[in-house]
């Protein structure tokens, strides 16, 4: 494929610095900090700045200082850049990793943009449901200690094959080389690792594992069914013999940049549970991996602060949301879930255990050859001139609105009176009719 140029010239173009320093000046604390509030008063003369560093070949990332952090077991060495830092690899990575992107396999995914894990989830769930017999058996592996272990020559070998521009390539030895000025340095052979606290490491170790694993794969061996999330790879198919085989594959692959595959490998039915990505993928369902449940228990059950919590859970809820865990959140909450009112059947009762009905009162002439539905009636209401009549509750179906109406009618009360014996008898549909008897008086009836 050819090599990618004038790439610096989209680096220093103004809206890709601004999106850069947006992306790292983030937040309100960040914004309030000492160097926050410099970078902000001072934006456009630094960001003229960071252009003119990245033009010459050479950016000054500064010091920085080390942590260890232990994350799901592991000790990770992280170095910790200034924001000034920050953004100018920001401003260099972003059209860089839009066009490493273009190089990547599609089932892969982690640190890519628009390909996160459950990007890569749903390919090989819907691989396992449009080909059953060929994903019949897994081969899962993980390669030892990945950021400690990346030989920078094989990543300027890999970065070289895609960009020509030789102050670009510099740049990136500068990212590469930035162990150098670390108190970790002393933990490794020159040439060797990665720095855990910089953005371009993420899209190196991409571009390497690209170069040197996924391609071979896919290109050259014909891996159908193959899958890598950062540096765990997963690889499918309907014989056990032909996962040994891609098993040899991989460790020759691996080993031919200086790393090693983790002894924790191994070939298993997919029916035991493809333990990948945070979930148990099996061929008929989808469940969240145990620890991570277990985890997500032990901090509720820790944590007092109602805004953490709030955090944690919609953390976890954006990770059970895409596997089959309906009832998991209400199992798993410390918390019961509250009640709703309306699920209690708890009403008002008046004093004078009369019902009281929503709604304006309308005249009964009103109603008139209109579909209504009677939702339900109360004997004996006192109306405004002092005689008692039934008040009857109804919904017009035209707007949908309740109302209410008094009658005295004998047909009307003795019609009410045989439906409250009845069940399921209210609501009912009706149109009130008139007529006129006798003496020119007007009778409403039901029909």
């Amino acid at each position: 494929m050819k090599r990618i140029g004038y790439v610096i010239e989209e680096i220093i173009e103004w809206g890709n610095l601004n999106e850069a320093f947006d992306t790292v000046v983030r937040g309100t604390k960040r914004k309030q900090s000492r160097e926050g509030s410099w970078l902000i008063e001072n934006r456009e003369s630094f960001l003229r700045g960071v252009a003119a560093e990245i033009v010459s070949g050479h950016i000054d990332l500064g010091e920085s200082h080390e942590r260890d952090i232990v994350e799901a077991g592991k000790t990770r060495h992280l170095q910790i850049f200034s924001m000034k830092a920050r953004i100018k690899v920001a401003a260099v990575m972003i059209p860089v990793d839009r066009h490493l992107r273009k190089r990547y396999i599609r089932t892969t995914a982690s640190s890519i943009k628009g390909r996160g894990l459950h990007d890569l989830k749903s390919y090989i769930e819907r691989d396992i449901r449009e080909d059953p017999h060929g994903t019949m058996y897994a081969y899962k592996f993980d390669i030892r200690k990945f950021y400690d272990t990346v030989h920078h020559d094989f990543v300027r070998d890999s970065l070289q094959r895609v960009f020509k521009d030789k102050r670009l390539l510099d740049i990136f030895d500068q990212f590469l080389t930035a162990f150098d000025n670390s108190t970790f340095d002393e933990l490794y052979d020159d040439g060797i690792a990665l720095s855990m606290g910089l953005r371009s490491s993420q899209g190196f170790g991409n571009i390497l594992l690209s170069t040197f694993l996924d391609h071979y794969l896919k290109d050259r061996y014909q891996v159908k069914h193959y899958y890598r999330f950062c540096d765990d790879g997963l690889i499918l198919h309907c014989m056990k013999l032909m996962l040994w085989e891609y098993q040899g594959i991989v460790h020759r692959l691996i080993n031919s940049i200086g790393q090693e595959v983790k002894d924790n490998e191994r070939v298993y039915p997919i029916s035991e549970g493809i333990d990948f990505l945070g979930y148990k993928i099996r061929p008929t369902h989808t469940l969240m991996r145990k620890r991570v449940k277990k985890a997500f228990a032990r901090k509720m059950h820790k944590v007092k602060s109602r805004k953490r919590r709030q955090e944690l859970v919609a953390s976890f809820y954006g990770m059970a949301k895409h596997a089959d865990c309906r009832h998991l959140m209400k199992k798993l909450l410390t918390i019961e879930e509250m009640k709703k009112f309306s699920e209690l059947g708890v009403s008002y009762t008046p004093l004078d255990g009369k019902k009281r009905f929503s709604g304006e009162i309308v005249r009964l002439g009103a109603i008139v050859n209109k579909e209504i539905e009677v939702h339900d009636f109360e004997r004996n209401v006192k109306t405004a001139h002092g005689d008692e009549r039934y008040l009857i509750s109804f919904r017009d179906k035209a707007n949908g609105e309740f109302g209410k109406f008094f009658t005295n009618s004998e047909e009307m009360k003795s019609i009410l009176e045989s439906l409250s014996k009845m069940e399921d008898a209210f609501p009912f549909e009706t149109v009130i009719r008139s007529e006129i008897y006798a003496g020119g008086k007007t009778k409403y009836k039901f029909t």
